[in-house]
């Protein structure tokens, strides 16, 4: 191809490209939100200070198997098999949101109940001293000092449910890279439109961990 015919495929792949890349982080943002609230409360029902016995140890059945089986079988179950059960027919964007969500929750959820189990229990001993009770031990000594330290792993997990909602493209989502797979179909150039994909990835990425940085830079001054 010459530098000519590349350069008119780019500029008129873009559009659709730039389209898939908005699909992307929409269904990143929705994941994101369910995978921070269900894995903050699963990771305290886990913690060793505030584990509620029987829901613990559903949950670590739960995490078990999330974390031992692919995201690619958990998209397909969700999509293909769920309906079958509930009896609703679920939108691939529906069923993408709700295994990405649901299979970070497991990840975010052991994050989190790390960082608690790491604080000292002088900690929680020095609150109830002071006339704090468990509940707000946890809200305002235990949980801010849990996120700042936890604060890597989670942009890591971000940064990965990012880069996963390309597995959604087997069921027909029209994210970034099922439109770069049909543009290809069409055009039969492989490198420059996956190329632009791989770019507009890294940009999605590069922006949650400059803006991780920056709050982690903010709260080292508190």
């Amino acid at each position: 191809m010459t530098s000519q015919t590349i350069t008119h495929l780019i500029m008129s792949s873009m559009p659709l490209l730039l389209q898939g890349a908005l699909m992307t982080l929409k269904i990143a943002f929705f994941a994101i939100i369910i995978s921070i609230t269900l894995g903050l409360l699963l990771g305290i029902c886990t913690a060793q200070k505030t584990k509620i016995l029987v829901l613990s140890q559903i949950i670590n059945i739960y995490v078990l198997i999330i974390r031992g089986t692919p995201v690619y079988i958990q998209v397909l179950i969700v999509y293909y098999a769920l309906p079958d059960i509930i009896g609703i027919n679920l939108s691939p964007f529906i069923a993408g949101v709700i295994t990405l969500g649901g299979n970070s929750t497991a990840y975010v959820c052991e994050i989190i109940r790390g960082g608690i189990n790491t604080i000292d229990n002088g900690q929680w001993n020095a609150c109830y001293v002071l006339g704090y009770n468990k509940l707000q031990t946890l809200v305002y000594i235990i949980l801010p000092q849990t996120l700042k330290n936890t604060l890597a792993s989670l942009t890591n997990e971000l940064v990965v449910i990012t880069k996963e909602t390309s597995i959604l493209s087997t069921i027909g989502l029209l994210e970034i890279t099922r439109i770069g797979t049909n543009i290809n179909a069409q055009t039969l150039a492989p490198m420059p439109i996956y190329l632009i994909i791989t770019g507009l990835y890294f940009s999605m990425t590069t922006a949650i961990n400059i803006i991780s940085k920056k709050i982690e830079g903010s709260l080292s001054y508190d």
